[in-house]
């Protein structure tokens, strides 16, 4: 079971793409190789959406169950790292990387705790609260 078809919602997998980060994740130097390819030619404010190549690359990106189990703490913020990535020049005034459910956080075995500013309504990480985990509002 890949990393790309056990997350329902594409937008909560980039708050797990974005937990990694920092965690030397085994597609960093992929992800680093098209941030370099693509974000240079960026058209800033002309309207345009996220980078294809590089959305297209995470939405089949497969996450590694060893780099799930690095994964102690998620943040859900307008201000992530990842979102400015895909779209240099998003200025969070829209829903665009809304997250609408968080299905499959199960198989994040070592999640502890959420920390929640924005990109979603509250009941959206209901499920979090149920299993134990703890949410920072």
């Amino acid at each position: 079971m890949g990393g790309s078809t056990i997350f329902k919602d594409f937008n909560f997998k980039l708050v797990i793409i974005e937990a990694l980060l920092d965690k030397e994740p085994q597609f960093l130097t992929e992800l680093t190789d098209l941030i370099n390819k693509y974000t240079n030619n960026f058209k800033w404010y002309s309207g345009a959406g996220p980078i294809v190549e590089i959305r297209d690359y995470l939405e089949e990106l497969t996450l590694e169950i060893s780099d799930l189990k690095k994964i102690e703490y998620l943040c859900f913020d307008g201000g992530n790292e990842i979102y400015h990535i895909l779209k240099p020049d998003w200025d969070r005034e829209d829903s665009l990387f809304d997250v609408i459910s968080v299905e499959g956080f199960q198989n994040l075995k070592n999640l502890k705790t959420v920390e929640y500013t924005s990109l979603c309504y509250p009941k959206v990480l209901e499920p979090f609260k149920q299993a134990g985990i703890e949410i920072d509002y």
